[in-house]
């Protein structure tokens, strides 16, 4: 865990120079400071961080928009931090996949603490999607043979939806429920059901029956042309 490299935002000034010492003090490298939302999502394209600590309240784009932006393009531990306690800022969280919530003011051996367990989270989730993802593809080479084309998750982003999204879609058109995939995924039913709105939205469908028949429908469309 040690010499991790970090990406830190933070728009304080004083508590970003504070962090940076502790976490320079904990053996960890801080890859960079980001003061907003938009530098955040920038810096961690460049930069490939092995953990990013957000700040939820940002100037511009806030704390969870650009942890979702980052998430969407990446894989990578995630602690979100916030000197606020009220039921619609940890609510605003709960639809991403982080791996760590600290409370300011925390202390040194809070924010070690943390960091390992983004660190443990982080490669438990990964093995756990490498695993289901071995199983989905066994899966999906015996429907490939039996109906002519699964609903993979390479082909379901040919209709637009992102590697997340259309990994959801797969399981549910396997008739897994909520739960199910959250479980699958190692995520929450929330997040889940995030997720398949989206997939209603781009497919223009409002039931998970007929967002599997036009999925369908489309690439076999797009087949035929």
């Amino acid at each position: 865990m040690s010499d991790l490299s970090i990406l830190l935002t933070e728009d304080d000034a004083d508590v970003a120079r504070y962090l940076s010492t502790v976490l320079k003090s904990l053996g960890h490298k801080v890859a960079a400071v980001a003061p907003d939302g938009a530098q955040a999502v920038k810096l961690a394209q460049e930069l490939n961080p092995g953990l990013v600590i957000m700040d939820i309240d940002l100037p511009g784009m806030n704390g969870v928009a650009a942890a979702r932006k980052i998430l969407e393009k990446q894989s990578v531990p995630l602690i979100i931090s916030t000197g606020r306690t009220d039921s619609e800022a940890l609510e605003s969280t709960r639809e991403l996949d982080i791996q760590a919530f600290l409370i300011k003011p925390f202390s040194a051996v809070q924010l070690k603490s943390a960091i390992a367990v983004a660190l443990s989270q982080h490669r438990m989730q990964a093995e756990a999607r490498k695993k289901i993802s071995e199983l989905s593809g066994a899966l999906e080479a015996v429907q490939d043979k039996a109906d002519g084309g699964a609903l993979t998750q390479e082909r379901l982003q040919t209709l637009g939806l992102t590697p997340r999204e259309a990994e959801v879609m797969a399981w549910v058109a396997q008739g897994k429920s909520n739960s199910d995939i959250a479980t699958i995924l190692v995520s929450s039913p929330r997040t889940v059901a995030k997720h398949i709105e989206h997939v209603f939205a781009k497919l223009n469908v409002e039931s998970r029956t007929a967002a599997v028949a036009e999925a369908r429908r489309l690439l076999q469309q797009g087949v035929a042309d």
